[in-house]
């Protein structure tokens, strides 16, 4: 049981992790479908990332590159540890499924610290937005956020999923490891009892 249970929560991570480097990989570089100029993310004092709309049209200045690379990072290296502790789960190789582990848990806290690093960057962006008028730019034109609080929102998810897994994965290491083995277990024990009973059967004859 602990195995399934450990399983479903490695999926759900991986999916999220996917989803994380999808918004990422989309949101990393300047992006425009229509009159609202690319030239907009290069103004002096323009808060990244923003999202400009008007109507169907549209202009996206990234996060910085440093936060895109580091948030591409975590998600792309938390895939490949979980990855390698499903394996290592279903090899039976007890050493390098608590190394995963220790692994997946450090890179779920920098997932954090990173998802709030990105959390701070929309701070800004909602503040310099609330207070900057875009219709200069193009009438009737205004911030639009949600996309880059779904990718906040993701990232802190893939993380907290990460540190779950890590401590779940430690949690139920003994029934993983140990529940294929039980049977073979018992049935030593029933062979070592029988061995202790030959010399006690000889000694009482021998009385």
């Amino acid at each position: 049981m602990g195995k399934a249970k450990l399983m479903v929560v490695l999926v759900l991570t991986i999916i999220l992790a996917i989803a994380v480097l999808g918004f990422s990989f989309t949101q990393a570089r300047i992006s425009t479908n229509g009159s609202l100029s690319e030239s907009l993310c290069s103004e002096q004092g323009v808060v990244t990332p923003i999202r400009i709309e008007s109507g169907s049209t549209y202009a996206m200045c990234p996060w910085s590159e440093k936060q895109s690379a580091i948030r591409i990072l975590i998600d792309a290296l938390g895939f490949i540890a979980i990855i390698c502790l499903i394996v290592f789960m279903f090899k039976a190789k007890r050493f390098s499924y608590i190394f995963a582990i220790v692994i997946l848990f450090v890179i779920g806290g920098f997932g954090g610290y990173s998802s709030v690093i990105d959390g701070l960057a929309i701070k800004n962006t909602k503040s310099y937005c609330d207070k900057t008028s875009f219709d200069v730019v193009l009438e009737g034109s205004q911030c639009q956020l949600k996309y880059f609080y779904g990718t906040v929102a993701l990232n802190f998810g893939s993380s907290l999923f990460m540190l779950l897994s890590s401590i779940l994965a430690l949690k139920y290491r003994s029934r993983i490891f140990n529940g294929d083995h039980h049977h073979h277990h018992h049935h030593d024990h029933d062979e070592s009892k029988d061995d202790e009973k030959i010399p006690i059967i000889a000694s009482s004859n021998s009385i």
